[in-house]
């Protein structure tokens, strides 16, 4: 799913404060005082720190091949509200004054928050288009080719791949879970989620029911291409 948590699950980790302290100013004195005073005047434009923002997130943060990019910024309740860009997708994220904390989003201690009441209709998932038959041929045939995934169940980049190929119980031949069976991920190079592997060597191509079956020459299953809509190519770490 993409929207505003994906930035936050590229800045998880990255920051814990997330509270601003308010301390009378009235008990400083001496060095402490003259401190103060200097990190007042190291106050950052908001064009400044949102460049300083800009290349943490990409040079730290973001997937190779993936840029951020700033929209605007302005001041909103003592901080620099950076209005960001990641591939077509619009993220809100906040910066201090003097450029050293970043903060993936922000609650307002006003607003009440809303609890799950669980009374809401689950929608029920859309019928699969390819009959488990014929999925489950196409998956058989990919491990004749020595077609391997290894992923983590916890990753929404593995899961995506996974629906897309049936689910975990249908995909099992083929299927390393990382979380599991770490040593084996650790041998063969395994550093993101999901990696494949076919023949040993990490597969580049897309993943897409055409390029699997580019790779394997595995014939791909009638109706698979309605499952690969919005899929991308990202990987957790």
């Amino acid at each position: 799913m993409k929207n505003l948590i994906l930035i936050a699950v590229l800045v998880a980790g990255v920051l814990i404060a997330g509270a601003v302290i308010y301390v009378n100013p009235s008990i400083f004195s001496g060095q402490e005082k003259l401190d103060t005073e200097n990190e007042a005047q190291n106050i950052l434009s908001s064009q400044e720190a949102a460049d300083k923002a800009l290349s943490f997130i990409n040079e730290n943060i973001l997937e190779p091949g993936m840029t951020a990019s700033l929209i605007e910024a302005i001041e909103e309740n003592g901080l620099y509200k950076l209005k960001l860009k990641i591939g077509e997708q619009e993220f809100d994220s906040y910066v201090t004054k003097n450029g050293k904390f970043l903060f993936p989003q922000v609650v307002d201690l006003e607003q009440p928050i809303v609890q799950d009441t669980g009374n809401e209709e689950t929608p029920l998932p859309a019928e699969n288009p390819v009959s488990s038959e014929e999925m489950e041929k196409f998956i058989t045939c990919l491990k004749d080719a020595d077609f391997v995934i290894y992923g983590a169940n916890w990753c929404g980049w593995t899961k995506k791949l996974v629906e897309m190929l049936g689910g975990f119980d249908t995909i099992e031949p083929i299927y390393v879970e990382c979380a599991e069976e770490k040593e084996v991920c650790d041998e063969n190079g395994v550093n993101g989620y999901p990696t494949i592997l076919v023949q040993g060597e990490q597969y580049k191509g897309a993943r897409t029911f055409e390029d699997f079956s580019a790779t394997t020459g595995c014939e791909i299953p009638a109706g698979a291409e309605l499952l690969q809509e919005n899929l991308e190519g990202g990987s957790c770490k």
